[in-house]
């Protein structure tokens, strides 16, 4: 008796293993010990594999089911409403019904939202400021009567901030980079592009039929100011160019502005039929802009090089410190537009159409122009690519700074700014596609 009941146990204990294997693993089966046996026939352990691994996908069925109808979870939030849909929610909750979350929209995330923002920040700022003008044009009117002689004093503090930025954001080293080799190449004939050839431009402008004639002056000088503070560095950038030289050509084209481009636009100017509504004191012109944009060039650009701390700050925030700058563009747009509401609604559309059209085409002329150029030196495909955009860029913001200099009248210099306004968001538009492609261009080329 004693020896039959002995011989029992390890049959009783056989079979409760094969009631628990099922919920273990077959690997744990096999190496636990104490009160299970080992499992040493393969046939009876590949049969427990195989119930364990149906128990277990009936188990998850449910689950499955709910994650295929709501979707990959994006947060842990998301994936705490689909363990509620699959019946895991807390005690008492019950499932929640699997239609409502397969159907529920979902919101864009912030961060993608942000991203959008930064990157179109230019041209929905600007857009904003023309929608706010044409609105409701009392406030800015209001801001921009405030002066000081001849002097807009908001838009003088907002030009003042602009080139503020630009001197604490440039690097000495991306000079020195840049005058060698190449480099040197394409910032000689990006300076000369800008300031010398493409104000050629202006004397073709002004023959076109621009009705009133201010649009076509206002075209004309359009072309004779530099290139763009931010837009064409940011469209670089896009394209996948060279931005130390994108943004070297936008601070040395500006600043050497402030010499080149009251002479330049006296004689463009000298050649329109009939004469223009502007007059240009030239030596005038020069001290302004020296106020406005050399003066807070040199203090930013000092600041940064005697402070580790604004180096500092300045690294941290590039990207606040960039849409600050770009949102003092968009207050200059604002007062100028506001003042000239009246005046530009009374015109027809078409007038106003033909203005965008001509502002489009001066674009894509300086772009063909500057290719056919920088393919015959041979430049670098990445000092290229920035050389032809910002090269084919002008300021719409400094055009308007120069227009409230030539004259105190709102009117007059809110049919000056229009198509500066329009051309500034035609090169947005088109340097867009174009940044696009050299994109996808240079992803090819490796």
């Amino acid at each position: 008796m004693p020896h039959r009941h002995q011989q029992q146990q390890p049959e009783e204990a056989e079979a409760e293993n094969k009631s628990a294997s099922p919920m273990l693993p077959p690997d744990a089966a096999r190496s636990t010990g104490g009160g299970l046996l080992p499992l040493n026939d393969d046939a009876e352990g590949h049969q427990h594999q195989q119930q364990h691994q149906q128990q277990q996908q009936q188990r998850d069925a449910p689950a499955a089911l709910a994650l295929e109808m709501a979707g990959p979870p994006s947060s842990p939030g998301d994936e705490a409403a689909a363990n509620n849909a699959a019946g895991g929610g807390p005690p008492g909750a019950g499932p929640q019904p699997a239609a409502r979350r397969r159907w529920a929209p979902r919101a864009p995330s912030a961060a993608r939202v942000r991203a959008f923002v930064v990157e179109h920040f230019m041209l929905l700022s600007f857009t904003a400021a023309a929608g706010l003008a044409l609105a409701w044009p009392v406030p800015g009117v209001a801001v921009a009567s405030l002066s000081v002689g001849d002097v807009r004093v908001v838009q003088a503090v907002n030009n003042f901030v602009v080139f503020l930025i630009s001197g604490l954001t440039l690097k000495s080293d991306d000079f020195r980079a840049l005058l060698r080799g190449r480099g040197l190449v394409s910032m000689s004939y990006g300076l000369f592009a800008i300031l010398a050839v493409t104000p050629c431009f202006g004397f073709a402008v002004l023959r076109l039929p621009l009705t009133p004639h201010e649009f076509a002056v206002g075209l004309a000088i359009f072309c004779v100011v530099p290139t763009t503070l931010g837009v064409g560095v940011a469209l670089t950038a896009a394209a996948k160019g060279n931005q130390a030289l994108a943004l070297l050509l936008t601070v040395a084209t500006n600043l050497l502005g402030i010499v080149t481009v009251p002479y330049e636009l006296r004689l463009v100017l000298s050649t329109a039929a009939g004469g223009s509504s502007v007059s240009v004191d030239p030596a005038n012109l020069v001290v302004k802009l020296l106020i406005t944009v050399l003066v807070p060039s040199v203090l930013g650009k000092a600041a940064r090089e005697a402070s580790a701390r604004v180096r500092a700050f300045v690294t941290r925030f590039r990207t606040p410190l960039s849409l600050f700058s770009t949102l003092n563009l968009a207050c200059i747009v604002w007062q100028t537009l506001s003042g000239a509401r009246g005046t530009l609604l009374q015109q027809p559309f078409t007038a106003v159409l033909l203005v965008v059209l001509a502002s489009a085409a001066l674009h894509v002329a300086m772009l063909l122009l500057n290719a056919a150029a920088v393919w015959g030196l041979r430049l670098p495909l990445r000092e290229g690519v920035a050389t032809v955009i910002m090269s084919s860029q002008k300021s719409a913001p400094v055009a308007v700074t120069v227009i409230s200099y030539l004259t105190p009248d709102l009117k007059t210099q809110g049919l000056l700014a229009i198509p500066c306004i329009l051309g500034q968001l035609g090169q947005i538009f088109i340097g867009s596609a174009l940044a696009a492609r050299l994109r996808r261009a240079a992803d090819k080329g490796g």
